[in-house]
């Protein structure tokens, strides 16, 4: 569920195409677990998830826009 909730917010914010919001997001992330470590209980596997996740966002949006690119010139 992290993975996935993490993708959704990568696929989002690269879809605002603003720089400022994917660096919010991809700050936010970290900033979160350190503030669940402070009150709570967080692990790094959990953090590493997220950030796998915000990262194939990016990544999936990148390549559905090539893809999208390709057929649009066909």
């Amino acid at each position: 569920m992290l993975f996935l909730t993490a993708t959704s917010i990568g696929l989002l914010a690269g879809m605002t195409r603003s720089v400022a919001s994917i660096i919010a997001a991809a700050l936010l992330i970290p900033l979160v677990f350190l503030v669940a470590a402070v009150l709570g209980s967080a692990s790094m596997l959990g953090l590493l998830i997220a950030i796998l996740g915000f990262n194939f966002g990016l990544v999936n949006l990148m390549i559905a826009a090539g893809v999208v690119q390709t057929f649009r010139h066909a």
